[in-house]
């Protein structure tokens, strides 16, 4: 240990998050005064500047970006989707937007064969990462056998990385991404660490981080060393409040609609859309139908789903604020939150025929406000009947009960004096008559009678009155309870 002249600590503010204080610091006093102790990490929490004042010896900071905490280069769209339609948003993703190609078999099969032939440092040092390459973060590693499944059976060239994956299995997959002969790489956050890729221009959030700072560590693997890169993330109404947090931490704006669509738009903007209804049916069915291709994707997804609830349970929570927040954003109409018809993302209407695209959303857009506007004249009881049926009369009746409502929800001041005004052009029911045993009561007061004869007509009155059989009625007192006491 006395001959150590340099420490270095990567990923710093991991060691922290999984509990390493005590042992890096046990580390500290063990080395020589003499050493060199140097921290890089992409975050700076407070544990870790507790532990640079603690352990280090007139310590110097230097930081980049400061300002910003994700590159300046990196665009960003967030979609607004439903947990079961997540894997039909991921194949249109890849196909009509990142447009990434489908495995040629023969053209794998030759570049697999080169790469045999190859032997030593020769075979890791080409990197050929083409613009279409996509990185694809999932939340364990469920989810990445079941994703890597599920794209290899629709003809992509899929590799994987895990974190139980052993070291050489992890090179061989990562080797073969970086030459170009997979087109997607499937990982958990094992791969938002310390992976170097160079060139990539896309990262998928398949499910979106419980934390600002992990979601910092993902899309920091593209729109890097001045290159742009985008960054895709699905986000499911249960995962809004984490959407909230990661706009307080990035302090940027959080929309769904936009002027200008140019690049510039989506860097310094969060924007929230949806895709389109129609595609997301066909790629529903299409991924029934490949169940029967490949019958050991049913039980992969079931195996994920287990997964994702034990998932669930241990990921951290959102802020309170970001709470309230979500549940207010899904009561809102104009935000574009999956399940509603207010349109597409705005990242979806670019292209050769974007003019075109917007034309069709705006006119789909002005359909679907007259389709929602329309009230019928008469109901599914009154079509084809004729005026005096007893359906037309029970419909009437009906409309006018929900116009007193109506009248009383806008004007608190309707009262029954109000009705009763009603009652003279004959829309309410007649006044109920006087019988003889009301009158009985009238003359026992009037008289002044006996208090006997007077509680025994308000007991006979009160009785008619009780619409409750007594025969089928069951009371909480034992019959005859009081009589067998007394």
């Amino acid at each position: 240990m006395k001959c150590v002249q340099y420490v270095v600590f990567d990923e710093a503010d991991r060691l922290f998050e999984m509990g390493f204080e005590t042992a890096l610091t046990e580390i500290i006093h063990r080395l020589p005064t003499s050493r060199q102790t140097l921290l890089f990490s992409a975050t700076l929490p407070k544990s870790l500047v507790e532990f640079a004042k603690a352990g280090l010896e007139n310590p110097k900071l230097v930081r980049l970006d400061a300002e910003s905490r994700i590159s300046s280069d990196l665009k960003m769209a967030f979609f607004s989707i439903k947990q079961a339609e997540k894997d039909a948003c991921l194949l249109g993703l890849l196909r009509d937007v990142i447009q990434v190609p489908l495995a040629k078999k023969n053209a794998t099969e030759e570049r697999e064969s080169k790469d045999k032939k190859q032997k030593g440092k020769e075979k890791y040092s080409e990197q050929t990462i083409a613009p279409h390459q996509t990185l694809i973060f999932t939340a364990t590693k469920h989810h990445v056998e079941y994703l890597t499944s599920l794209l290899s059976t629709t003809g992509y060239s899929v590799s994987h990385i895990y974190g139980s994956l052993d070291q050489q299995a992890r090179t061989y997959q990562m080797d073969k991404f970086r030459k170009g002969v997979t087109s997607v790489l499937v990982v958990t956050d094992v791969a938002a660490r310390g992976i170097d890729i160079p060139i990539l221009e896309n990262v998928i959030n398949y499910d979106f981080p419980h934390g600002a700072r992990v979601f910092v560590h993902r899309v920091g693997r593209t729109a890097r060393a001045g290159r742009q890169g985008w960054a895709w993330s699905f986000v499911t109404h249960a995962e809004l409040p984490y959407l909230c947090d990661l706009q307080l931490f990035l302090a940027r704006p959080l929309t769904s609609t936009i002027t200008d669509d140019s690049d510039q738009t989506f860097t310094q903007n969060l924007v929230l859309g949806t895709f389109e209804r129609e595609k997301i049916d066909e790629d529903m069915e299409y991924l029934r139908s490949l169940d029967n291709v490949n019958h050991s994707l049913p039980t992969l997804r079931d195996v994920m789903k287990r997964g994702h609830i034990m998932y669930e349970r241990s990921k951290g929570k959102a802020s309170l604020q970001s709470y309230k927040r979500a549940k207010e954003m899904t009561k809102d109409p104009n935000w574009q939150l999956a399940g509603s018809d207010t349109g597409m993302h705005p990242v979806l209407l670019r292209g050769s025929n974007a003019a075109e695209k917007r034309k069709l959303e705006d006119a789909k857009k002005v359909l679907l406000k007259a389709v929602n506007a329309f009230t019928p004249s008469e109901t599914v009881l009154e079509v084809g009947n004729k005026t005096g049926s007893a359906n037309v009369a029970l419909m009437k009746q009906r409309r006018e009960a929900l116009q007193k409502s109506a009248t009383r929800a806008i004007n608190p001041n309707y009262s029954v004096r109000d009705e009763d005004e009603d009652e003279k052009t004959g829309t309410v029911n007649e006044l109920e008559m006087a019988d003889e045993e009301d009158i009985a009561v009238r003359k026992v007061i009037l008289t002044k009678s006996s208090p006997e004869i007077f509680l025994q007509a308000v007991f006979n009155i009160q009785k008619r009155k009780n619409f409750r059989d007594e025969e089928f009625y069951m009371s909480h007192f034992q019959k005859d309870a009081s009589t067998e006491k007394g």
